[in-house]
């Protein structure tokens, strides 16, 4: 067996270990998920793991106690290059899913990788074991490769160049690299729609105001979002960005999404019925960046700041009252003003607030109403 062995080596630590690398590392620029030191690390010893069944390999003179008898029993590229032991693998490695669910998948990722790359051998693996069928690719023995031959030191060269081109991609993936570079609205939205909530986000905006079709550019803090675009805030205003005409009030020409710092939302829901929105706000800390969500049902009045209202020109309004219902969407204090002292007949309302790192939690406090005039002016002369 030993001297099988030796005629049979694996390929070269060095290239399962660039192997590895490029799978880790172009797996996060194509599903998005953030690399870091201790699952690259993971993915690396794994990805050597399999050689544990050959002595003169370097997993195999470390572990010389396991390499030996392994080799001895079943040879090399048999047992430890099956699907059975990847198996098993994944069973010992799954209480890293508890702590990180990228530490479970790059242990597996890792070792998969070391048996995809040894097919690539003339030998190829015992991926069935303990059926004798191997498993080679391609099928062509001549496109093989031979451990320390020519084909392989191509291999690893490209290999090591592909790592290298991909530690930078891996940081921001590859829909977000192709939206740094195209300055595509559509990525933008979906990137901030993949990870809204968990940091505080702004636009780079080139585009045109629907209404005075004057040019806009900037950078907008991003607050939300609302029929297939975003929500930003410019000029102290929340104005909806996207495509439709009809529905947002500008339209982007160029579009990039900046990253900020850490963000953490906490959101509380308050039943409205027989309060008002003066009392709400009451309730907010002064200094607190919030935002009001929800929908509450008034008493239809006729009042002019009722009717006077034109949302059909401004489009997206973060307060929209039509028939007695006002419809809150990320709304705000200076929105209000017409509904401050209007007693809600019923509906909810969602609370939320923006928190930057270091700030303490916030809660509603208990808040003050003012005193209104529950009578209908239309009905007080008949009293």
């Amino acid at each position: 067996m030993a001297a099988a062995a030796w005629g049979d080596r694996s390929v070269t630590l060095g290239t399962h270990v660039a192997f590895a690398s490029v799978l880790y590392l172009g797996g996060a620029t194509l599903f998005g998920y953030k690399p870091d030191w201790i699952s690259w690390a993971l993915a690396v010893v794994a990805s050597g793991l399999p050689d544990i069944d050959l002595p003169p390999a370097k997993m195999g003179r470390l572990f010389w106690f396991i390499s030996v008898p392994l080799e001895r029993r079943f040879g090399h590229r048999t047992l430890t290059h099956s699907a059975v032991m990847l198996l098993a693998v994944a069973a010992l490695a799954a209480p890293l899913w508890w702590i990180n669910p990228l530490y479970f998948w790059a242990v597996v990722g890792g070792y998969w990788s070391h048996l995809w790359l040894d097919m690539l051998n003339i030998r190829g693996i015992d991926l069935f074991w303990p059926s004798a069928l191997r498993v080679v690719t391609p099928g062509n023995r001549n496109w093989r490769l031979e451990v320390g031959s020519k084909g392989e030191m191509i291999l690893l060269s490209a290999l090591l160049v592909a790592a290298t081109a991909l530690v930078p991609l891996s940081q921001i993936g590859f829909r977000d690299g192709l939206q740094r570079l195209l300055r595509n609205f559509d990525i933008a939205r979906e990137q901030y729609q993949r990870q809204a909530g968990t940091h505080w986000y702004a636009l780079e905006l080139t585009a045109t105001d629907n209404l005075t079709l004057q040019p806009v550019t900037g950078q907008f803090p991003i607050v939300g979002v609302w029929q297939n675009g975003l929500i930003v805030e410019r000029e102290g205003e929340l104005r909806a960005v996207g495509v439709s005409q009809t529905s947002h009030n500008l339209y982007p020409l160029k579009a990039r999404l900046i990253e900020g710092e850490p963000l953490q939302v906490v959101a509380e829901r308050v039943n409205l019925r027989g309060h008002t929105l003066r009392w709400l706000l009451s309730r907010i800390e002064p200094g607190r960046a919030y935002y009001l969500l929800g929908e509450v049902e008034m008493p239809d009045g006729k009042e002019p700041a009722m009717t006077g209202r034109l949302e059909n020109v401004d489009r997206y309004n973060p307060a929209i009252y039509r028939g007695g219902i006002l419809q809150l969407h990320y709304a705000r204090a200076p929105e209000l003003e017409p509904w401050l002292d209007r007693i809600a007949a019923r509906g909810e309302i969602v609370v939320q607030f923006w928190l930057k790192p270091g700030e303490a939690t916030v809660t509603l406090g208990a808040g003050e109403e003012r005193e209104v005039e529950k009578i209908p002016e239309q009905l007080r002369r008949f009293l």
